[in-house]
């Protein structure tokens, strides 16, 4: 008579089950962590077009001659990166209907050329962005 010996899973068995989670695992968390990267990008993205958007009414309001310059968004840069845009203030922002967004993130806003920037700016596959125009034209790639 021959006794069967079922001592239950090897571990080779168990090495390879282990692998194969391991492997599922971290196939899982790369992209969690891409989804993530991008909802953040595009969060970012609405509030900036948010912001163009309303800025772009006023814009349009003083061409037309309803608004002066100093009625506009924001206060004009003088130097640096962002020379001749306006940074917006809390205040801006605020009376701009948007106050979810925090002003300490710099938001600036180039009524000549319908353009708006992300102080902070947004990385994505890594690549850091600054301005709406920068978003759009990689999405129209």
């Amino acid at each position: 008579m021959k006794i069967k010996n079922d001592n239950g899973i090897t571990i080779v068995a168990l090495i390879v089950a282990v692998l194969i989670l391991a492997i599922i695992s971290t196939v899982a968390l790369n992209v969690s962590y891409d989804l993530i990267d991008e909802a953040q990008l595009q969060n970012v993205k609405t509030d900036l077009l948010l912001i163009q958007s309303k800025c772009k009414i006023k814009a349009e309001q003083k061409a037309i001659g309803e608004i002066k310059e100093e009625d506009l968004y924001g206060s004009k840069e003088a130097d640096g990166e962002y020379s001749g845009w306006y940074l917006l203030s809390q205040e801006d922002l605020n009376n701009m209907g948007v106050k979810d967004i925090n002003a300490e993130d710099k938001y600036y806003v180039d009524y000549e050329h319908d353009d708006v920037a992300y102080g902070k700016g947004i990385v994505n596959d890594d690549k850091t962005y600054y301005k709406l125009s920068e978003i759009l034209a990689d999405e129209a790639k």
